[in-house]
Formats: structure tokens, sequence, C-alpha cells
């Protein structure tokens, strides 16, 4: 619960003969983290023959996915389904689905084209021309369309030539120009220049008659290939109906078919034999290693190594309420492996400081309702609601330390019961020293896990120097506070605490040695920091009164608006829900921002060092 998951580096050795059969057992184990083989002495190994077609098999699933739109997250059978029969199965859906979707998309092409053109013919039948009129000149040229400005494009066009004339309805909302061909380019340039839209002639080829007619005609047109798309679409949502479920099946079973067929690429090979190197928990070695005899036939040489612990990658082990909160370790990166893990602390820990900021009963109460929609309704954010779920009961609690419900320290007309005020002045004072002294132990169980790290990795006497350390440097803070005057002690005290202060300091100067003389230098320099991160921890008290004091100015607000009557309490209420929504918002955002940043800066610094690899067994992707 403390450290990571115990690992076991295995080198497994088998015959290519007993490889497949290994490799499934080690798929449905998952409890070996492939170390991925480099060519040296041994070659990579080659995919299982079925990759290939796994493979092409796969795309093609997943592009029916995608073209169906079917859901995803959806529960799937555990079965392994018959590979030709998916093959068949897949290739004659997806030659049926690509059949509908390039049928669908012609007609979205025709329907497009076929409503300009209604469009065209309605706007030039005002004009009064019939069809044929347009086109079939041999010295003239016909450009249709409309125009914003017409008057003083008639203008331009006769400071040209006269040789041009133009239809045009009443309402001029469309017109014909009959031109010379060898003026079409200069009156192209003036009608453009005038807010010239074309309606090109050409669309009109081989119709004669009225614009009218054929207008119509192409209505109904519209209407039986709007009916065809909507049968096509409908046929679509069947076919997704039908075979969503199937396909996450066979998404599924050929993944982990896949990941089965692609595995020998990780492994060392050699004519005869295949070479799997990895790691495993050490808790579930031996049984792994009954499973790969057992599956090989006795076939198979198993052996335990030696391995460099930064190499090893970690899984976390903790108890079950603490889980959620593995996921701030992802955020911030996973301990080394034989190092401390702090997951434990930080759910201890992190809803305490929430909940000293957001103390308030009604606010808590909102932002735990609010974790728990999120918790059922979103499942990848399941981790974070379950946080958020216990740092609002820490702020229901904390609402009952200092006595606060949406600000207020009085609740239909009785007192809320306190053990201290956020909201009065002599209430500040035992805030910010219970913020400090959260922080000091906060701090120094940091430091005793540094000890301990140090302890594990360098021994014992550079433990007690770069880290021991630090505890002298703190029994020299009431020298520092009467220094700056803060506090008075007596001689013999405040001697004492300078040189447990100065003894801290050389002692981590020396400890720090190993790193070079900047190092040893760096150390004093920073040696004074614990005090300030100490000091750090004053936030909770800050954020907490800026959100109380906020919350009463709301309150205040509204009370004035419910004292005036009429119209003045719907404002009255409109005050309070948007603000104390906004104030909500923000004590969430910042109680919970500044709660991680006093656990990633002040806490971790102490003694983790983090950024190892997480642990992902092969198997675990594509069975979970």
């Amino acid at each position: 619960m403390i450290m990571p998951q115990r690992m076991t580096k295995a080198r497994i050795i088998v015959p290519k003969t007993q490889l497949e059969r290994a490799v499934k057992e080690l798929h449905s184990s998952r409890v070996l983290h492939i170390h991925e083989h480099e060519k040296a002495e041994l070659d990579i190994g080659e995919p299982f023959e079925n990759a290939e077609k796994l493979s092409e098999l796969l795309v093609l699933i997943r592009s029916l996915q995608s073209h169906l739109r079917t859901e995803h997250n959806l529960k799937t059978g555990h079965g392994q389904p018959d590979i030709t029969y998916v093959e068949k199965s897949i290739r004659k859906l997806h030659n049926e689905v690509t059949d509908k979707n390039e049928k669908l998309k012609k007609l979205e092409e025709d329907l497009k084209r076929m409503t300009q053109l209604q469009a065209d013919l309605q706007c030039i039948a005002k004009i009064g021309l019939p069809l044929e009129s347009y086109s079939g000149y041999q010295n003239l040229s016909c450009i249709t369309g409309t125009c914003k400005s017409m008057d003083k494009a008639k203008r331009e066009l006769h400071r040209e030539t006269d040789k041009f004339r133009i239809f045009e309805p009443e309402d001029k909302s469309a017109f014909a120009l009959f031109i010379n061909k060898e003026n079409r380019q200069k009156a192209f340039e003036i009608l453009s220049n005038n807010g010239f839209t074309e309606i090109p002639t050409e669309s009109f080829s081989g119709m004669k008659g009225s614009p009218e007619i054929h207008a119509q005609r192409i209505v109904k047109e519209i209407r039986l290939a709007e009916g065809e798309r909507e049968k096509t679409k409908q046929e679509l949502k069947k076919l997704k109906h039908n075979w969503q479920q199937s396909l996450a099946s066979f998404e599924k079973s050929i993944s982990q078919e896949l990941e089965i067929a692609q595995a020998p690429l990780k492994f060392g090979s050699t004519r005869n034999i295949a070479v799997i190197t990895g790691w495993v928990p050490t808790s579930s070695m031996i049984s792994l290693k009954k499973r790969l005899e057992k599956a090989a036939s006795g076939k198979i040489y198993i052996r335990e190594e030696e391995f460099d612990e930064e190499e090893a990658p970690v899984k976390l082990h903790n108890i079950k309420p603490a889980r959620p909160f593995e996921f701030l370790m992802h955020l911030r990166g996973l301990p080394v492996y034989n190092e401390i893990d702090p997951t434990i602390i930080l759910f201890l820990t992190f809803p305490i400081f929430f909940g000293f900021m957001l103390g308030d009963i009604g606010y808590g109460m909102v932002t735990l309702a609010l974790s728990l929609l999120i918790r059922a309704k979103m499942e990848k954010a399941k981790n974070l609601a379950t946080i958020l779920a216990l740092a609002s009961a820490s702020s229901i609690l904390f609402g009952f330390v200092f006595g606060e419900f949406f600000g207020e320290e009085n609740l239909l007309g009785m007192e809320l019961p306190r053990l201290m005020s956020r909201a009065h002045e002599e209430g500040i004072q035992q805030l910010l020293v219970a913020s400090l002294i959260l922080g000091a132990v906060h701090i120094n169980i940091g430091l005793l896990a540094g000890f301990y790290n140090e302890l594990k990795h360098h021994g014992l006497k550079q433990a007690i120097l770069e880290k021991f350390s630090w505890f002298l440097i703190e029994a020299g803070g009431p020298f520092i506070l009467a220094s700056l005057g803060i506090i008075k002690i007596m001689q013999p005290y405040l001697t004492i605490s300078l040189s447990l202060l100065i003894a801290g300091v050389v002692m981590l100067a020396i400890g720090e040695m190993r790193t070079g003389t900047i190092g040893a230098f760096k150390a004093i320099v920073e040696s004074i920091t614990i005090f300030s991160n100490i000091l750090s921890y004053a936030r909770l008290m800050a954020v907490g009164l800026a959100s109380v004091q906020l919350a009463i100015i709301i309150n205040e607000f509204a009370k004035e608006s419910f004292h005036q009557g009429g119209f003045s309490v719907v404002i009255g209420i409109i005050i309070l829900l948007l603000g104390h929504v906004l104030n909500i918002v923000l004590g969430l955002l910042g109680s919970f921002l500044h709660s991680l940043r006093l656990e990633y800066v002040e806490f971790f610094t102490k003694f983790f060092i983090g950024g190892a690899k997480p642990y992902k067994p092969f198997g675990e992707n594509t069975t979970r």
C-alpha cells in the first residue's frame, strides 16, 4: 500500500512450435509487462501468419463503425467468434454499407444540383423568355443573373457599346443581357463591379419552353430524390441497429487476436526459439509459471533475473477507497520502483485541504451533488468525480466546524454551532494558526517519507545528512522568529535553536556534496525554504476567507433587495442564485487547484522523484 507492487523480471525461452500457445496464455493471464527486444545478438521475431489478414479485417471493422456511427463503450461478450465467419460477415456488410453510402452521396449531389437548378429556373421565369432563347446564337452571347446596381451597369455598358439588349421583369430581380460576343468579356467586368451574380445558361442546355414548367418538374424530381435519400438513411440506420453490437464484439475479438499475432515483434528470436523478457508482479509469478508450463506442454524455460530498479514498470497497490486518487498520481507521474507511493497520503490530506478552503455546508452539498451527477453520466471522469465527492463531504464537515450555510451563520433564526468563525476578525488568527499547523504536519510527513526513501536507496548516513537535517533546520525556527521580533525567547533556548539551525544547514550541505560543490552551495541557499513552504499553507486560510466574504456580500445585497419589496424581491433571488453559483465555481476551482499545488509543490518536493513508466501487462488493453 505504501510502496508500489513488487516486480520480478522474467526471461521466458520457448520453442517456436509452442510459441503461439504460450503467447495466448500470456495474453489471457494479463500479468506480463513485455520489455521490447532490440536487435543485438538475437533477431527480432516475426508476427504470426494471420497478422496481416487480422490487421486488414480490423481496419474494415473500424471503418464500418465509423460509417455507421455506432455507439462506443458497448458491452460485449467474452466468446471468441470464428475468424472465417467474421471475415465473411464483415466483407459482405462492408460492400453493402459502401454501396448505400455511395448511393447516398450521389443523391446528395443530385439534390444539390436540382435544388440550384430549380432556384435558377424560378428566378429567370420572371424575365418571360422561353428557355431556348438563352442559347444557340452565332454572334450573340447571353448573360443571365442578378445585379445589385443594374442602372449603373447599364450606363457603363452604353459607354462601351450600343449593341446589346437587356430583358428584365418589373421588379428587376433578374435580367438577361444579349450582347455581341466580342463585347462579352467587357460586359462581364462591368457587371461584376456592380454586384453581379451569374445564373449559368449552360444549366438550361437542351431545355425548351417555359421555365415554370421545368421548375415544377424538377420539384417533383427533388421530392422523389429526397424520398430515396430518406429510405437509404433508414436502411443504414437499420444496419447500424442490427450490427453495432456484433461489430463491437468483432472489434474486441479481432483486436485481441491481432495483439497476439503481432506479439512476436517484441520478442528476441533465433531459428528455433523465441525469447520473451518482461516484468511480472512477484505475487503472480508462481501461477504464471504453472500456466505457461501447462500451455507449452512443459517445453518452456522461465528464469528470474536481476534488474535495475530504474527500468522496472510501476504498478500502484492501494486500498480500494484510495484508488481514485491514483488519477492525481498519473497526472504528476508515478513513483519510481522502491519509492514511497504517496497515493494514500493524497487520499487523507487532499480532501482536508479542499474542505478547509470550501468549508460551507451548502456549498459542499452542491458540489457533492455535482460530483455524483458527473460520476453517473461520465464514465471516463469517474475517478475525478469520486475525488470531488470525498472533497465535498469534507467541505460539509468543515461547514459544521465553521458554522456556515451559503455564507450564513444563522439558519431559520437559529445560530449554527461552530468551533471557529471565518466571518469574524477573532477567528482569523485561529484559522491562520490551524493552516500553519496543517502545513507543518504535512511537510514533516513528506520529510519522513524522504528519509525512508534515502535510507532504502543510499543508506542511513545519507538519509540523516539529506533529510534528518531538515528537522534540525526547522528547530531553528524559534531563532528566526525571535530575530524578526515576532516572538521573545530566553537566551539559552535562543542559543540552542541557532545551534540546531547551523547544524542542520551544515549537515544538508555535506549531504548534497555528492552532487558537487554547486549542489552543496545550492542546499545552503535553499535551506530557509522550509519556512516559506510552511507559510505557503496560509493559502488555506486566505482562499477560504475570500470565499466566505464573497458569500456574505452576496447575502447582504440580496437582503437589501428583499427589504425593498416588490420587484426587488425577484432581483434579490437572482443575486442569490447567480452570486452563489459564481462563488461555488470560483471556490471549487480555487480549492481544487490550491490543494493540488500544496500536494505537488510543497509536499512532493520533500521526497518524491517520480517519472516511472506505468505497468501495462500484455492483453490488458484488449481484454479489459
